[in-house]
C-alpha cells in the first residue's frame, strides 16, 4: 500500500455536456440527465435503501467505488433517516468548482448539495472526514487508489458495510475498478446480507461478484436502459456491535471534543470532572487561533497537518465561540519568505494563500511589511465557549466521578498523565495578554507568537515560556512581540490568561489505544486543530470505523512510539 502524503493531486478533467459532467479521461458521462433519479432507480431502489434506513436509532454504513460529484451521497444523504457512514473512494477527484457546477441543478431539492460545496476536501491524498446534520451523517472519502483504500479498510473498519455501490466508469474504460480481488475485498468488508448495485450488467462483473460470495441478479431498467446489477453477500458477513457508552477522562478542549465525537456517533458519554469545571485549564484560552501548521516538503508529519487543520475546520465551523476570520502567517525564524512561498506552492491555495505586502496589508487592515501565507479558513477560537458548545448533546453527560466499569475509558487529561509514566508528556506555561488597541488588526496574526483582534483591543501571546517567567516579564514580552509587528507600542494590558500547555517529546499529541486505555492529549499549542481530529480517531475506532486518517498518519501519533523509544534512550521528561 503506498503511503499517502500532502501533495496536492492533479484533479479530473472535466467537459459538461449541457449540465452532465463528462470525464475527459474516460470519455463518459458521470451522470445522466435526470441526475438524482437515476442515483435512486439504480443504486438505492435495487438496495432497498430507504427502509433499511428508516430507523432513526440505527446505523448504516455505504461503501461507494467512484465518489464523482458527490451526487449518489447527496441522494443517499436526504433518503436516509438513520445515522449514515458514507464511505467512498475516488482516484481522480474533481475540483470544487467543477462539484459545484455539476450538483447546481440538484441545489434547491437537495440543500445539502450546497454544504457538500463548501466543505469539499482539498486534492491531496487519502482520508477525508465530514460531518453533517449534526453529526448523524458522516462522509469519509479517500482521495486515491481503490485497492489503497480498500486495504485501509480492512485494517480500519470493524463494521461491516451494510451497501456497496459501484460507480466508477464503465468496466471497457475502467477496467482497473472491476478486478476480481477488490470484489473479494468488498466482500471481505461486509455485513451480513450487504446489498451491493452498480449500473453495469456486463457478465464478468457479475461473474466476479458471484464468486467473491455475492448473489446477483439483473435488474430490468427500461425505458431508461436494458439492465443494471444488484446482489446481496451470502457469506457470514461482519458483525460488529459497538459499546452503548463510554468515559471521557478530562473537560478541556480534547476531552469535550471526544465526548461531542462520541455521543454523534450513538454511544453515551459521560464526562468525568474532577469539580474545576469545562475547560478550567489551558482550554480555557479566550482568543486562539485554528489554522494549518505546513510544510514546503511533501510527507506523513504534513499530510497529517493539512487533515487535521481540515476537519477541524469544518467541525468546528458555525460552533459558539468559533468566528470565520482567515489568518496570515508572517516570516519568522523558521519560515523566511522563500520558504512561505515555497509552501504555497505545494498546498493547494483552498488551504493557503501566498501574499505580497500589499495584498496582506489589505487583509490586516495594518501596514505588513513582508510577503505572508494568508488561510482563507482560519477560525478565531473562544476555547471555553466551544468547549461547553460541545457538551451540549443529550448522549453527553457530565460526572464528579467517573463509573466503576465503564466500558471504555478515554483520557484527556493534559499533561496529568499519572500511571502512564511512559508517556513523554510535560508541561510548558504560556500567557496571553489583552491591550488596548485603537485599530485592532481585521483578523488574527501568526508567526512570533499569535495576534487575535478584539474589541478595541488586542491578543497577544507567546506559544510556550520554555524558562520560568513572572507575570511582568510576559507582558512585556508580549509588549514587544506587538510592537515588531506594528512599529508602535501597544497601550497597557487590560487582562491576561496563563495556561500550561501539555507537550511531548516529539511535539506531536498522543492519539489512541495503549494497554487498554484510550489517549487524546498532549496538543500543545496545536490543540484548536489536532485535539478535534483525535477525538473523531478516538471515537470513530470506539464505535468500530475507519479513522479519518490512513493508517500511516496513526503510526505518527500512536501512545507506544515513546516505550519503543525508551528501550533505546530514557524518558527525557523523567529525571534519573
Amino acid at each position: 500500500m503506498s503511503a499517502p502524503n500532502a501533495q496536492p493531486l492533479a484533479p479530473a478533467r472535466v467537459d459538461f455536456d449541457g449540465e452532465r459532467p463528462v470525464s475527459r479521461a474516460f470519455g463518459d458521462v458521470y451522470y445522466d440527465a435526470d441526475g438524482p433519479a437515476e442515483v435512486v432507480r439504480v443504486f438505492l431502489a435495487p438496495a432497498a435503501f430507504e427502509s433499511r434506513t428508516a430507523d432513526p436509532a440505527g446505523r448504516f454504513t455505504v461503501g461507494e467505488l467512484g465518489f464523482g460529484t458527490g451526487l449518489n451521497f447527496v441522494v443517499a444523504a436526504r433518503l436516509a433517516r438513520s445515522r449514515l457512514h458514507f464511505i467512498s473512494v475516488e482516484r481522480y477527484p474533481l475540483t470544487v468548482d467543477d462539484v459545484a457546477r455539476s450538483l447546481a441543478p440538484w441545489t434547491t431539492a437537495f440543500p445539502l448539495a450546497r454544504d457538500l460545496v463548501a466543505h469539499y476536501p482539498p486534492l491531496v491524498p487519502g482520508w477525508h472526514r465530514r460531518l453533517f446534520d449534526e453529526g448523524r451523517i458522516q462522509l469519509s472519502v479517500y482521495f486515491g487508489d481503490v485497492r489503497d483504500a480498500l486495504a485501509e479498510l480492512a485494517g480500519q473498519q470493524r463494521r461491516g458495510v451494510d451497501a456497496w455501490l459501484l460507480d466508477g466508469f464503465a468496466p471497457r474504460r475502467n477496467a482497473a475498478m472491476w478486478r476480481r480481488e477488490l470484489f473479494g475485498a468488498m466482500a471481505r468488508l461486509s455485513a451480513r446480507r450487504a446489498s451491493v448495485t452498480t449500473f453495469t450488467a456486463a457478465g464478468d462483473v457479475r461473474r466476479d461478484l458471484a464468486s467473491s460470495g455475492f448473489e446477483v441478479h439483473r435488474v430490468d431498467q427500461r425505458p431508461h436502459k436494458r439492465h443494471t446489477t444488484a446482489g446481496v453477500f451470502a457469506g457470514r458477513g461482519r458483525d460488529f456491535v459497538p459499546p452503548t457508552g463510554a468515559v471521557v477522562l478530562g473537560a478541556g478542549l480534547a476531552g469535550t471534543a471526544t465526548a461531542r465525537a462520541l455521543a454523534d456517533k450513538g454511544i453515551a458519554a459521560a464526562i468525568a470532572d474532577d469539580g474545576e469545571g469545562i475547560a478550567a485549564g489551558a482550554s480555557g484560552i479566550p482568543a486562539a487561533v485554528l489554522r494549518p501548521r505546513l510544510s514546503h516538503v511533501a510527507s506523513t508529519l504534513a499530510s497529517f497537518r493539512i487533515h487535521a487543520f481540515g476537519f477541524a475546520a469544518q467541525r468546528c465551523r458555525g460552533l459558539p465561540g468559533v468566528r470565520t476570520s482567515g489568518a496570515l502567517q508572517l516570516p519568522g525564524p523558521d519560515n523566511d519568505p522563500d520558504k512561505l512561498g515555497r509552501i504555497a506552492q505545494v498546498t493547494p491555495p483552498a488551504i493557503a494563500e501566498y501574499l505580497d505586502p500589499g495584498a496582506a496589508s489589505d487583509r490586516a487592515g495594518r501596514v505588513i511589511r513582508e510577503p505572508v501565507l494568508f488561510f482563507p479558513d482560519g477560525l478565531t477560537v473562544d476555547v471555553r465557549r466551544l468547549s461547553e458548545a460541545l457538551c451540549h448533546h443529550r448522549g453527553i453527560e457530565i460526572t464528579a466521578a467517573s463509573p466503576e466499569h465503564p466500558l471504555s475509558v478515554v483520557r484527556a487529561t493534559g499533561f496529568n498523565i499519572d500511571g502512564f509514566d511512559t508517556l513523554e508528556v510535560t508541561g510548558l506555561a504560556g500567557q496571553m495578554d489583552r491591550f488596548g488597541c485603537t485599530y485592532p488588526p481585521l483578523l488574527p496574526i501568526v508567526g512570533d507568537g499569535t495576534i487575535v483582534p478584539a474589541a478595541g483591543s488586542v491578543w497577544a501571546g507567546a506559544t510556550y515560556e520554555y524558562r520560568p517567567w513572572t507575570t511582568r516579564d510576559a507582558t512585556s514580552a508580549n509588549a514587544q512581540r506587538l510592537q515588531r509587528v506594528f512599529g508602535s507600542a501597544p497601550g497597557r494590558s487590560i487582562e491576561r490568561f496563563r495556561g500550561i500547555r501539555a507537550v511531548t517529546s516529539d511535539r506531536l499529541p498522543v492519539i489512541g489505544l495503549d494497554g487498554g486505555s484510550w489517549f487524546n492529549l498532549g496538543h500543545g499549542s496545536h490543540g484548536t486543530t489536532t485535539a478535534i481530529l483525535g477525538a473523531e480517531i478516538v471515537a470513530s475506532a470506539i464505535a468500530g470505523e475507519v479513522t479519518p486518517v490512513t493508517i500511516d498518519l496513526l503510526e505518527l501519533v500512536r501512545p507506544g512510539r515513546f516505550r519503543e523509544r525508551q528501550e533505546r534512550r530514557p524518558n527525557p521528561f523523567k529525571t534519573p
